[in-house]
């Protein structure tokens, strides 16, 4: 995505459209209960301990990124839980 969305600025270069790619590590959503088919506990136990991102923290990076003004252009942000290091699956719990 980070690529497609260098491509998309350099296409879109000169017309005033920002593209900003916004990368969130782990966020508690209903993703796992869809992931593991509505069983719950599973669901629950991956976000377990790990004080994951909640769906407010990117919806309030969404609305930084927008609200700058329309000579900034934000290319990349990569948040993640302080919990979390940057191997995708290494996770501290407490």
């Amino acid at each position: 995505m980070h690529q497609f969305s260098l491509n998309l600025r350099t296409d879109l270069h000169g017309t005033g459209v920002r593209v900003a790619c916004i990368e969130p590590g782990m966020v508690e959503t209903e993703f796992s209960t869809v992931r593991f088919r509505d069983d719950l506990e599973q669901a629950r136990s991956v976000y377990e301990g790990a004080s994951a991102l909640q769906p407010e923290d990117i919806a309030e990076t969404i609305h930084w990124v927008v609200s700058q003004p329309p000579h900034v252009n934000i290319n990349r942000i990569e948040i993640m839980p302080t919990t979390q290091s940057s191997a995708p699956l290494r996770i501290y719990r407490s």
